[in-house]
């Protein structure tokens, strides 16, 4: 009997465990080959060693949802199996493997995936989806997340939900991804184009416009927008307050000096009665912590006139599919991703959704307590289920078959 490893393969970060690891002991590994300005090459979370985090510039193997570079993908791999702070030392030939794939990746890239995982690895089983789709199998956790008066009587459904739409926000572009019987339909999948890396560039433009050029400064921002930005309720009410209460709307950020802190934080009443101002070089942040947010429902806030928002990506992607199952769809919708540790994204969703769909349906949304790794949680769970013995490839079929067999399994089939 081998062992499962379940590997979330993120754009930005990889989340690998086995299928006896707790979430709290899950690993959590920078999907990135980082440059330091005195050239030194960083793998993973080695980054995180580094005290000067100015100008560090990054290479990361998934481009625009596509895994182009297996070349340095194989080497992040091979420090999360073997790196001792994980204490997962991985042996892939005593190993079945779990791990994610972006919708509609292209065929050729995603053999390679397959050769890698057989050939170089020697994994003896493979089984690979959208991590959005391994939500449904955790569908009695799902359902203890909605709202009290929404929820529904479980006790008949054992294994999944019969009817799922997920939104997953995460790194590259957040995926609406219905999911029916267990299955992805991919007739209505969706993709959006706007997500973290998007947020993270247009709140650099602001901070390097208005106040300091910080251009080169991919991990300080990234800190900036996680610990500052929130989702408002109301766009243009919090533009108001921000005009005829600035004081009170606008937060300082404590930027690093590489003595006292490496990485800023934000400045709170307690820390101003600590520390002298003239001490600290401060970031004044106004409108555009909820400004950059907000284009996840507006892109024409950055002049991007021709794409949609969330709320009408979603909306299209619930049209796509038969009329009679819609509002089962929208009473069961599961939102994962980075991108949902912004405060009140969820809830200004839920809104905005109940606005623009029929009133007679029941919108619901359930919002795990970590979006980032609800994911590898859920298929964790689906390692767990019968019916992952009957679906996974094992290296016999795949040496027997070959690589289109194996495509064809796991291939999107629109």
């Amino acid at each position: 009997m081998f062992k499962t490893l379940i590997l979330d393969n993120g754009s930005y970060e990889i989340k690998v465990g086995n299928s006896k690891t707790s979430v709290d002991e899950l690993s959590r590994v920078q999907n990135s080959i980082s440059k330091t300005k005195d050239k030194r090459l960083l793998i993973g979370n080695q980054v995180h060693s580094v005290n000067d985090i100015s100008g560090i510039v990054f290479k990361r193997p998934i481009e625009k949802g596509h895994l182009t570079s297996w070349e340095a993908e194989k080497m992040i791999w091979d420090y999360c199996f073997t790196c001792e702070d994980f204490k997962l030392d991985v042996d892939p030939t005593e190993h079945d493997l779990i791990m994610s794939e972006t919708p509609f990746m292209l065929p050729q890239l995603s053999q390679n995936t397959d050769q890698i995982v057989f050939e170089e690895y020697g994994f003896q089983s493979l089984f690979k989806a959208p991590i959005g789709s391994f939500v449904p199998w955790n569908y009695e956790k799902n359902e203890g997340l909605y709202q009290p008066e929404l929820k529904n009587d479980i006790s008949t459904v054992q294994n999944y939900a019969d009817y799922q739409l997920v939104v997953d926000s995460g790194f590259n572009a957040t995926w609406v991804i219905p999911i029916i019987k267990g299955m992805v339909f991919w007739h209505g999948v969706r993709k959006f184009e706007i997500a973290g890396r998007f947020l993270s560039g247009v709140l650099r433009e602001k901070i390097s416009f208005r106040h300091y050029n910080v251009t080169d400064e991919t991990i300080l921002v990234n800190n900036i927008k996680e610990s500052s930005c929130f989702v408002t309720m109301d766009y243009n009410k919090s533009l108001r307050e921000m005009k005829t209460h600035p004081k009170e709307n606008v937060v300082e950020y404590v930027l690093p000096d590489f003595n006292t802190t490496t990485h800023g934080y934000v400045l709170t009443p307690e820390l101003k009665a600590k520390y002298k101002p003239q001490d600290q070089q401060i970031l004044k942040l106004y409108d555009e912590r909820f400004s950059v947010p907000e284009t996840l429902f507006h892109p024409e806030i950055v002049e991007i006139m021709n794409k949609p928002g969330i709320v009408e990506t979603i909306v299209d992607s619930i049209n796509s599919v038969p009329e009679l199952i819609r509002p089962l769809l929208v009473s069961n919708i599961a939102v994962i991703g980075g991108n949902f540790n912004l405060k009140h994204l969820e809830e200004r969703l839920l809104a905005e959704l109940k606005i623009v769909l029929p009133v007679d349906w029941d919108v619901r949304i359930c919002k795990p307590s970590n979006p980032s790794t609800y994911g590898w949680e859920c298929a964790q769970k689906f390692s767990e289920n019968a019916k992952y013995n009957s679906v996974k490839v094992t290296r016999q079929d795949y040496e027997e078959h070959g690589l289109q067999w194996v495509q064809k399994r796991f291939g999107f089939q629109v």
